[in-house]
């Protein structure tokens, strides 16, 4: 351990301590070194007479791969997180309301929590939000909101005339599209023609 705190503190312009290093580097895995063309064949000879020394182990049969699987099936992985929130008595239905009320505050004083800001109701947004036009937006199919809006306006209007109504919006919208388009192709070609 020493001789690699001696080479790791050496500075690496030092040709002494860079040759220590490779030749350490291929000492510790000589198998990732063994195509290298001087030290190779010496790396695997290293890597033979190191396999010489490793015992040789009775060749595993398929019981015996049974009986690891059966001893890991009676181990039993512990897991704190899980076992600390399967104590819970809530875990599987919260608390009821009032006693959720009471824990918290038992849990909170009143100054700590803001009842303006986490309260019941729905957002109330600080100023007034403008509705905006999807009519020109490409990718929506802008027929099928304009005829669920028309059902959901007039839902106590029979369906023929319901209909009838649909048709006659769609094509004044389709209209009023048309004569934007071509109001705004006008406009765009009588500046091309000024330039």
């Amino acid at each position: 351990m020493k001789i690699r705190e001696e080479i790791a503190k050496a500075s690496p312009d030092d040709p002494l301590y860079q040759f220590a290093k490779e030749l350490l580097a291929m000492i510790v895995a000589p198998h990732r070194f063994d195509t290298d063309p001087v030290h190779g064949p010496f790396l695997e000879e290293q890597q033979r007479l190191a396999a010489a020394y490793v015992p040789q182990s009775e060749e595993q049969t398929e019981q015996d791969v049974f009986d690891v699987f059966e001893t890991q099936k009676g181990i039993t992985k512990t897991n704190i997180i899980q076992n600390v929130a399967n104590k819970n008595k809530w875990k599987d239905q919260p608390p009821e309301p009032e006693l959720a009320r009471r824990i918290g505050e038992d849990a909170w004083r009143d100054d700590e929590i803001d009842v303006k800001q986490y309260h019941s109701g729905r957002t109330v947004p600080s100023q007034d939000i403008n509705p905006v036009d999807r009519s020109d937006r490409k990718g929506e199919d802008v027929d099928m909101v304009a005829r669920t809006n028309i059902k959901a306006q007039r839902d106590h209007v029979d369906d023929e005339i319901l209909e009838i109504i649909e048709n006659e919006e769609l094509h004044q919208r389709k209209s009023k599209e048309k004569n934007w388009d071509s109001a705004v192709s006008d406009v765009l070609d009588l500046l091309n023609n000024e330039e």
